[in-house]
């Protein structure tokens, strides 16, 4: 699923600014990033004592030194536009981190996926 999240958000940019996304940790020095991971799995549909479908959810922190509403926009609508569902109750309120003077918003979303 790495792949797939690293595919679509490969050239993630905001209004001409690349905004850098990475699997857990970003070591760089931009001013707005993004890092995602896999938060949940969670079965939805089995039969015949087999698994037929499961979902997995995905945080993804939004990182920003200053006002981060346009960078979770459009994440929300690249992620929508490939099959990812938007989960409110799973995401998090707006923080400050005074150490850093970033930003951050944990957006998480859900994945539904059958077994073949």
């Amino acid at each position: 699923m790495n792949e797939l999240i690293e595919s679509i958000l490969r050239d993630f940019q905001v209004d001409g600014v690349n905004i850098p996304v990475n699997f857990l940790i970003y070591n760089g020095h931009e001013d707005q990033y993004v890092t995602y991971q896999e938060q949940d799995e969670d079965n939805s549909l089995s039969a015949d004592n087999e698994l037929m479908a499961y979902v997995t959810y995905y945080d993804f922190d939004v990182y920003s030194k200053g006002n981060f509403n346009q960078i979770i926009s459009k994440l929300k609508r690249i992620l929508k536009e490939n099959d990812f569902v938007y989960q409110p109750s799973r995401s998090s309120i707006d923080m400050f981190e005074p150490e850093t003077g970033f930003y951050h918003k944990t957006l998480n979303f859900a994945h539904f996926k059958e077994e073949e």
